[in-house]
């Protein structure tokens, strides 16, 4: 027992030394690393496995990874299982037994039954109809050209070109019962039956493995590695043949677990693994290494590395993944006394030593890790602290006081305290040689091997000093549990509190860098920094990932904060550009339990100085609540590639669309479902999702992790969803997908249309119905007037004319008398005339226009001749240029100027002749009343004459149509009217 913990010691420190010089390959599981440090997660038939036994192992071109077992196929994409099995899908039989993904995109799926594809999101199979020697499949396997090779019952089968091609053992194959195929680097394909292995090499098969060889063992497992060696695993361990021949047995004194064999696998650094009945063994050097026991007790059926360089186990009790971490972690399964350390330092020869709650102190070397405790002069076995001193000897703070250490003897100091409090939580030497130590009962020092107290507390535990640092200006600096920090030089001392600036008083760790600043890690505060005589504060609102700092440390570029919550990381250059406003936020990079911690508290169990430690080769190391944590800031990490991002299904109301084209979505999608993932099997919870909605989103909207939609009521119209997902340092990826939400019927463009010509159809039945009523109550507007007219004429005007006549023939009677009653005769007279006048102008105006029916041509020819009729009067009327339509009231006032004119030389002018022209050209018209009477004075001639109408009516006429009157007479030449109008 004692030799195998001294090897697997020796071990551990070997793969540390290792992990330090060289560098790191990405997506691959580090050999230099025990099995234990890398993360191992287990999924069962309690997540979604359809059975725990996982037969076959396959990962497509999409992301997805496959896993065949007795209860169907399952699909994973990190997050879930999907499960496919004969209820839902045309599988030919549930009980998966080989499964191989092909190079353009199809999963070859082999069952007991029979063989499927999977190709498009359709299953189709494959039985002997179709041409299998034997419907019972137990291996697939496609070579670099794209041929699918075929272990169906004990025949082997060739699939190309959609044809099968069959071999027979014995007789087509120098084999019995074909049992394993291979491909080997030069392209060959290895097949291995019951007696011997062969090479298929062109048409000819060459045995490469004799039965002598072979001695009955059952080949349940082949693979070529990249110098030549063929492995081949069976019922009696391992067989390894090398390129010239020589054959080299593996079994259990080499290290497996169990002699048989099922699964063998070389992943991308060359590594061999091996599945057992008894667990997975890697094989280091000469032998094969396992993880602990306990954790390897599975009965191994696969193994399979993902495109991530993730390995997936397949066993009888689920699936398991192995994944390399950033970080790598040292506990109990790793060699150390402890999972709880406290404290970890490196001394001036290099050497590691590191502190424990309960274990003592270990030495961590090359010679083996060597641990000492009380039994070796410990006060006891916790430890707070490790620093050393200028001469080499270790200062170590214990529970029960200051240890010195010289070598490998051990001096204890105890505090001189009444009330027993002995405990020294960190100890240090100053560059004057004083040695601090920081204890419950405050600042003591130690001078000539004994204690004394320079700043005594007071029996509280929130005065008790935790933490010391040295000053680049010779100051000591002492944080305390809860009362602010403390700086002392010579006899000067100050105590620093919030009322001072500092964000919280329970001060953790402290650390002056080169340039003068003291950076402060504290409980609840987060990280200040004392600067220039002010502190800066950094908290978790600020962007840190706690507000509780147990320890710093400082690697030239960033410091490396120790928190409640997990490892941060923070670039001093940010530090100070948020300081100075220059940027909103912190952006830290964290590390936790997705990164290889065990546990993301880094604080260990009491607040102490040394929780975190930057090594002189670069690496840091911190002190967790499950381990031992190492980071190498040098070394090359791998870069993470970007999730292959998948629609998973689309449901409208409850019922799945096909995936396969461009969906068109009835009127009635109520509600749209969308399903998508980002498949990243290394770290599906970090990747974060995007998504956008064209055709509704206007931009990009954060889901965080969430990975599903809902859309309700959409309008009808064509749309693309679109998603991206993303993880820390790689590109996103996008999937993206249309559709078309079809309309109603009454939103269809024939709908429209129709509606369109039924409101036109009925806008114009109401136009014409509102016409013929407005025709209607003119016809009667027309008849009342005229009626009106009529009476008008026939009663009262003649009524006037009759009075006037009398009156007249009255007046010549009296013409020789010159008596009062002529003068009240002729009054009466003139009013008589007057309301004729008046009388005849409201039947003008009362009557139907003489325009009905007619143009204006017409109306002036025919009502010219009407005017002068019976008056013995010449009448000439000239229509020339171009007649065209003119709006209604142009006609009718033009006609009632030609009409008074044509009055005024009839009543006035004693005319014998009268001329009437028209004449229209483009844009003018001209209407020009001429007459051979006595003619007039012109002065005055608008003003009202006698109260008659007068040529003042023909003027505003003339002006309400936008043009001019113009009229030229002279006493004894006549008279001339003329109306110049602009056309419309």
């Amino acid at each position: 027992m004692k030799t195998r913990f001294a090897h697997h010691r020796r071990t551990v420190w070997a793969v540390a030394l290792l992990f330090s010089v060289l560098p790191r390959g990405a997506f691959a599981l580090d050999p230099r690393k025990s099995l234990t440090q890398y993360s191992r997660l287990v999924w069962t038939q309690q997540d979604g496995l359809p059975q725990d036994t996982i037969r076959a192992i396959a990962q497509t071109p999409d992301g997805y990874l496959w896993l065949g077992t007795d209860e169907g196929l399952a699909r994973f994409d990190g997050y879930e299982f999907v499960v496919f099995d004969k209820s839902n899908c045309a599988l030919p039989g549930n009980s998966i037994t080989a499964l191989a993904s092909a190079g353009n995109g199809a999963l070859w799926i082999g069952t007991s039954n029979g063989l499927a594809e999977y190709r498009d999101r359709q299953f189709h199979t494959y039985t002997t109809k179709q041409g299998l020697p034997d419907n019972a499949i137990s291996g697939l396997y496609e070579d670099h050209g794209g041929t699918l090779w075929i272990v169906a019952g004990v025949y082997l089968s060739r699939f190309q070109d959609g044809k099968f091609t069959n071999f027979a053992p014995d007789a087509d194959l120098p084999v019995t019962s074909v049992r394993q195929i291979r491909e080997d680097r030069h392209h060959d394909l290895w097949v291995a039956g019951f007696s011997r292995v062969v090479k298929m090499s062109g048409s000819q098969f060459v045995t490469m493995i004799d039965p002598k060889i072979l001695n009955g063992d059952i080949v349940t497992s082949m693979v070529a590695d990249r110098h030549d060696n063929f492995w081949i695993g069976g019922s009696a361990g391992i067989l390894k043949r090398s390129p010239t021949g020589e054959i080299r047995r593996y079994g259990a004194r080499d290290g497996l677990p169990d002699q048989l064999v099922r699964a063998l696998w070389e992943d991308r650094d060359g590594n061999i693994w091996a599945g057992t009945n008894l667990g997975i063994a890697r094989l280091d050097g000469d032998r094969f290494v396992t993880p602990r026991d306990g954790d390897n007790r599975n009965s191994v059926r696969c193994l399979f590395e993902d495109r991530e360089g993730n390995l997936w186990v397949g066993s009888n009790s689920g699936l398991t993944r192995y994944r390399d971490d950033i970080l790598t972690v040292y506990g109990k399964s790793e060699g150390l006394p402890s999972d709880e350390p406290n404290a970890v330092f490196q001394d001036h020869s290099g050497r590691i030593w590191v502190g424990f709650h309960d274990s003592g102190l270990m030495l961590f070397s090359g010679g083996g890790n060597r641990v000492f405790t009380t039994r070796d002069g410990l006060p006891n076995n916790e430890i707070f602290s490790i620093r050393e001193t200028r001469d080499g000897d270790l200062l170590i703070g214990a529970r029960g006081g200051l240890v010195r250490m010289h070598g490998t003897r051990f001096t204890t100091f105890v505090p001189p305290d009444p009330l027993g409090r002995v405990n020294v939580f960190d100890a240090m030497e100053e560059s004057t040689g004083r040695i601090w130590l920081a204890t419950p009962g405050g600042l003591a020092e130690l001078h000539a091997n004994k204690i004394r107290f320079v700043i005594p507390g007071p029996p509280l535990l929130v005065s008790s000093m935790v933490t010391l640092a040295n000053g680049r200006d010779g100051a000591l600096w002492a944080g305390t549990y809860g009362k602010g920090l403390w700086r002392i030089k010579g006899d000067d001392t100050k105590l620093f509190t919030t009322a001072d600036g500092l964000a919280s008083d329970e001060i953790r760790s402290l650390y002056q860098d080169p340039d003068g600043t003291l950076w402060v890690g504290t409980f609840g505060g987060g990280l200040n920094a004392l600067r220039e005589g002010k502190f800066l504060k950094f908290t978790a609102k600020d962007g840190l990932l706690s507000d509780n700092v147990s320890d710093l440390a400082d690697d030239g570029e960033s410091l490396w904060l120790s928190t409640t919550r997990g490892i941060c990381r923070i670039a001093k250059r940010q530090l100070w550009e948020f300081a100075q406003h220059q940027r909103p936020r912190l952006e830290p990079v964290n590390y936790g339990v997705e990164d290889g911690l065990r546990s993301a508290q880094c604080s260990p169990s009491f607040p102490v100085g040394s929780g975190g430690y930057r090594a002189a080769n670069g690496q840091i190391w911190f002190t967790t609540s499950r381990g031992l944590a190492v980071f190498d800031p040098g070394a090359r990490k791998p870069s993470p590639l970007a999730p292959s991002v998948q629609l998973v299904e689309i449901a409208v109301d409850g019922a799945l669309v096909d995936l396969g084209h461009g969906t068109r979505l009835g009127p009635k999608s109520e509600r749209i479902q969308i399903r998508y993932t980002g498949i990243h099997l290394r770290a599906p919870e970090r990747v974060r999702y995007s998504h956008m909605l064209e055709g509704l989103d206007p931009a990009w909207t954060e889901a965080g992790n969430r990975r599903v939609i809902n859309y309700n009521s959409l309008r009808h119209g064509h749309y693309r969803f679109r998603v991206k997902a993303e993880v820390p340092g790689a590109p996103p990826s996008e999937q993206s997908y249309a559709f078309e939400v079809l309309p109603q019927f009454y939103e269809r463009a024939w709908f429209r249309l129709l509606c369109a010509a039924m409101l036109a159809a009925c806008a114009w039945a109401v136009y014409q119905l509102r016409l013929r009523q407005i025709r209607y109550r003119f016809a009667l507007v027309l008849e009342e007037r005229a009626r009106l007219a009529r009476e008008i004429h026939d009663t009262l005007a003649q009524g006037f004319v009759g009075i006037s006549s009398q009156l007249d023939a009255v007046a010549m009677c009296l013409a020789d008398q010159t008596t009062p009653a002529r003068t009240f005769l002729d009054l009466a007279r003139r009013m008589a005339r007057h309301s004729l006048t008046e009388a005849r102008r409201s039947v003008m105006d009362l009557r139907a226009s003489a325009l009905e029916g007619q143009d204006l041509a017409a109306a002036l020819e025919s009502g010219t001749r009407m005017w002068t009729a019976g008056s013995g009067v010449g009448v000439d009327v000239d229509i020339t240029g171009t007649p065209g339509a003119l709006p209604q009231e142009m006609e009718q006032h033009l006609l009632r100027i030609a009409q008074e004119a044509v009055a005024n030389a009839l009543k006035h002018a004693g005319a014998s002749k009268i001329s009437v022209k028209l004449h229209m050209e483009a844009g003018k018209l001209y209407l020009r009343i001429q007459d051979n009477g006595r003619g007039f004075e012109e002065d005055g001639v608008f003003a009202s004459r006698g109260g008659h109408f007068g040529l003042i009516g023909m003027r505003e006429r003339a002006e309400r149509l936008g043009g001019e009157l113009q009229l030229s007479s002279h006493p004894g030449e006549g008279t001339e009217v003329e109306v110049k109008v602009p056309l419309p």
